[in-house]
């Protein structure tokens, strides 16, 4: 369901950062907010399944995945990372080594100007949260949200969140995720999160231009 989510189609947009890493061109009017030319191709989704799957194995640990379940299936999913002083989100060098021995580095993840477009996207993405947090800066973070195409605009997002939120006031912690495009910025605006910083995503050869680049955005906690 996410890797799927992330892929998009020529119907629904995918995941618009990692969309522009893997292809530029490939979303409608060269927008990666936009739906895809062209339905996902056998590489596009080893990428996104080789991301969900590297994702899952660093943030399992945590206990903190979670799923929106309809009639048995999953319709939203999102993992977060607890509030901590280790940069936990962080993966280290023996996991790297680990999950890329385990799963396979995709190819367009390990050469040609893509790879330089995920550094690049990774690099803007840990900017902003270095800059809205410190080491010592409790907060939750969220790598990664999916709603399943088919499901979309059924509020299951919305359901998600409010569950997700309420563990940021449960703790009393901020909750921060990284963003990109209005419509992604908007559906975290209704659910309490705010815009706090915006990063250019850039190469020696390209810029991603659109939409303000990378949004980190912050959600309070409730008093």
């Amino acid at each position: 369901m996410m890797a799927k989510c992330f892929a998009g189609s020529t119907q629904v947009p995918g995941e618009s950062m990692l969309s522009w890493c893997f292809d530029p061109e490939g979303n409608v009017d060269g927008d990666p907010c936009n739906p895809l030319k062209e339905e996902p191709s056998a590489e596009r989704l080893n990428v996104m399944r080789f991301i969900i799957k590297f994702l899952w194995y660093q943030h399992l640990r945590h206990g903190c995945c979670f799923a929106l379940m309809k009639n048995d299936k999953p319709v939203a999913a999102a993992f977060l990372v607890p509030p901590n002083n280790k940069e936990a989100y962080k993966e280290t060098a023996c996991f790297q080594m680990w999950a890329i021995s385990k799963l396979g580095l995709p190819k367009e993840m390990s050469s040609g100007d893509s790879m330089v477009r995920f550094d690049a996207m990774a690099k803007a993405m840990g900017v902003s949260h270095k800059k809205l947090f410190g080491k010592e800066d409790l907060h939750w973070y969220i790598p990664i949200v999916a709603v399943g195409s088919e499901y979309q605009g059924k509020g299951y997002g919305r359901e998600l969140f409010s569950f997700i939120g309420s563990l940021g006031d449960h703790t009393k912690n901020p909750m921060y995720l990284e963003t990109f495009g209005p419509r992604n910025q908007r559906f975290y605006e209704r659910n309490g999160f705010e815009v706090m910083d915006k990063q250019q995503v850039v190469t020696k050869k390209e810029t991603l231009k659109l939409h303000d680049g990378s949004l980190g955005m912050v959600r309070p906690a409730s008093n």
